[in-house]
């Protein structure tokens, strides 16, 4: 506490000494001190008040943020992270306030505890002698209020000639004894000096009460008006407000009454400053756009009720298939982060469930998984577990074999089972995608088996294990069952002839996609050549950018009239991909699954490639994202977007090159054509029966 007091007591002392010598009142001091400190706040307050306004602002780019990397929490964190230094928003800002009023409370007690020292300034001598005396009528001890308790005694004159004796050493005790007589810690009726007590009450308890409604009246204004409690939900203003107001009634109720003062008197001015700064700064003018978005994702309270019965329900749910799995006795589990993940399992589950009575157990983090509506015949069992859960579900995994597309095993939250050490771990790629460019370092390393789509995931692996001296693992010549699926209907497609070339427009989600960058350009270049062209916006930048996709549409309203143009938004339908002559993307992943099936070609756009791993190149070998480019197809720069109709013009030119070149590449490019299903399903009956 001494360093306390030296630290703060002594620099906030001598402010208060100047206001109760200028005023002439004890109160009336603390008054204008705490007025001054929020004067001196002000500067801090306006930052953290334009921060949250930053805040404010970028909160549909966080959303999007949110949904785009859900399942991801480590790359969620990388990319919000990536998002506020973007947009020079600083999350610790806010409490800066906050943190220094505690600070200077600290220093405000120091100053009402220690009155002989900070508003009489006293000699630490003088005030050790009287601390010390036999005249005294209780028992002083260091601690917090001994020098109330002094001020206190000396105000009978019963004592004046024993702190006299006391002080006799002192060659200035008559005018000591004089300050410390006329000092007077009233103030409205109120002894400054006292502690609130519930035990035994008085007037001062008026202050807790005074303190608490300010805090109440404050953060209603906050809730209100202020931008940090428009970005927040209400449930956590709600909460905040309780919390400022509980914190705002304990300091009143446990320090003297001339705290609670300073604290009520802080929060009247956190009132009146909040005007002020919103009044300079309007959160509803610079952030107008901003505050539509929230007000269109905020719920009424019957979606609220049915949410919260919703997941109650689904609490209920989880923990009954919990306990099902625990209990139940397993050879093999699968494993999806959605639901949209089965179709990557479904040759392979399909391929054992008709060759063996092996049964599977499927975890899903999707309620809605399509997987619980199937006939499943007792063969495959699913169960529904949430992402949080299913950390410890898997730390306790007793199981000969765990199946999952989901990478980063052992790096982040998904860990190997502490139960046993002998799960093979096997990972299922969902898509051609490289090892070394498109996923983190090492996001493979805990696998002890990977199923490979093609010669360049062997290649990678073996490349890798050289460098981090990794064990060796079992790679298994097991292609891309999404391949074989899209192949069948393809070719089970209804055949439809039509004299109109057909360009399909398809881009990724990743940022900086076609759609952010340049699809006014390639339209304008497309348009008015006699093609149909279509527009497939990935799903998640139709749910989140409807309103762009709107003014697209009204831009090119006349091409859409004449049926050149026209915007795919139903998911449920595919038919476009199989129907196009060419499609035009940046990095999605289905542009493969397109050409390889159809062999037609596609264009490329190099937007911004997706690295999440940024030693990519120390591998030393070229992703497939970058070499599959031009045997499929064609890639051109965001810059020569200029010169698109010139080279769909050559593609459509010399179709027959390219329809080789394609199927040359299937057969060069990947493993078991057809029959991924079957070399995945064989592999792990092998290993379980």
């Amino acid at each position: 506490m001494r360093i306390i007091n030296t630290i703060l007591g002594i620099p906030l002392g001598y402010i208060i000494y100047l206001a109760y010598r200028l005023t002439g009142s004890y109160g009336f001091a603390i008054i204008i001190f705490a007025v001054i400190v929020r004067i001196v706040l002000l500067p801090i307050t306006a930052l953290a008040h334009k921060n949250s306004i930053r805040f404010l602002q970028i909160q549909p780019a966080l959303h999007i943020v949110k949904q785009r990397y859900s399942g991801d929490r480590e790359r969620l964190n990388e990319e919000q992270y990536e998002l506020y230094k973007r947009e020079k928003y600083n999350p610790s800002i806010g409490l800066i306030p906050l943190f220094l009023q505690l600070f200077l409370v600290m220093g405000i007690l120091q100053v009402m505890y220690n009155p002989l020292q900070h508003l009489l300034h006293l000699s630490s001598g003088e005030i050790e002698a009287i601390a010390t005396a036999d005249w005294m009528p209780f028992t002083v001890h260091a601690g917090s209020g001994e020098q109330l308790r002094i001020i206190e005694a000396i105000q009978h004159s019963e004592n004046l000639n024993a702190i006299h004796t006391a002080l006799s050493d002192f060659p200035d005790a008559d005018n000591t004894i004089s300050l410390m007589s006329n000092t007077d810690l009233s103030f409205l009726g109120l002894n400054l000096g006292e502690t609130p007590s519930l035990r035994n009450p008085t007037i001062a308890l008026i202050i807790p009460i005074l303190s608490a409604l300010s805090a109440l009246i404050f953060c209603f204004i906050q809730n209100a008006i202020s931008p940090g409690a428009i970005s927040q939900s209400k449930g956590t203003n709600n909460g905040l407000t309780i919390f400022t107001v509980s914190l705002s009634l304990y300091f009143a109720m446990v320090t003297p009454v001339g705290v609670g003062i300073y604290w009520t008197m802080g929060n009247i001015m956190g009132i009146a400053s909040t005007f002020a700064l919103n009044a300079l700064y309007n959160p509803k003018k610079l952030a107008s756009e901003a505050i539509s978005h929230i007000n269109s994702m905020k719920k009424t309270p019957a979606q609220i009720r049915e949410e919260r019965e919703f997941k109650k329900k689904l609490r209920i749910r989880e923990k009954a298939d919990a306990a099902r799995f625990s209990s139940a006795k397993k050879q093999l589990v699968f494993y999806a982060l959605t639901g949209g993940q089965y179709k990557y399992y479904a040759e392979v589950i399909n391929f054992i469930m008709h060759n063996s009575d092996l049964a599977i157990h499927y975890i899903t983090n999707d309620p809605d998984d399509s997987l619980f509506q199937q006939d499943l015949n007792n063969k495959i069992i699913p169960y529904y577990i949430s992402h949080k859960k299913t950390i410890g579900i898997m730390l306790k995994l007793d199981a000969d074999m765990l199946v999952t597309t989901v990478p980063d095993l052992q790096n982040y939250h998904f860990k190997k089972s502490i139960v046993r050490d002998d799960i093979e771990y096997v990972y299922i790629f969902h898509g051609y995608t490289s090892i070394h460019m498109v996923m983190r370092p090492h996001a493979l390393d805990y696998f002890d088996t990977i199923f490979c789509v093609g010669v360049h995931h062997v290649n990678e692996t073996r490349r890798l294990e050289e460098l981090f001296n990794l064990p060796k693992k079992r790679l298994v010549k097991a292609g891309y069952s999404m391949y074989d699926r899209l192949l069948i209907a393809y070719n089970n497609r209804e055949d439809i002839q039509t004299n109109q070339k057909q360009i399909l427009i398809a881009p990724s989600w990743q940022k900086d996609n076609i759609m952010e960058l340049c699809i006014t350009d390639v339209l304008d270049q497309l348009l008015g050549n006699d093609y149909k062209i279509i527009i497939r916006p990935h799903p998640q930048y139709t749910q989140f950018y409807r309103d762009k996709i709107s003014v697209l549409q009204q831009t090119y309203h006349d091409s859409i009239e004449k049926n050149e143009l026209s915007f795919e938004l139903d998911f449920s339908e595919s038919s476009s991909m199989y129907l196009s002559d060419i499609v035009i993307t940046d990095w999605s992943n289905t542009a493969y699954e397109f050409s390889f099936c159809t062999k037609k070609p596609v264009i490329f756009i190099n937007t911004p490639m997706k690295v999440l791993n940024p030693d990519y190149l120390d591998v030393g070998i070229e992703p497939s994202e970058i070499f599959l480019r031009d045997k499929v197809g064609v890639s051109i720069d965001v810059n020569n977007i200029d010169n698109l109709n010139i080279i769909v013009q050559d593609i459509f030119n010399d179709k027959d090159k390219y329809n080789d070149l394609i199927e040359k590449t299937v057969n060069e490019f990947m493993y078991c054509p057809m029959r991924s299903g079957e070399a995945g399903g064989k592999y792990i009956l092998s290993r379980l029966i």
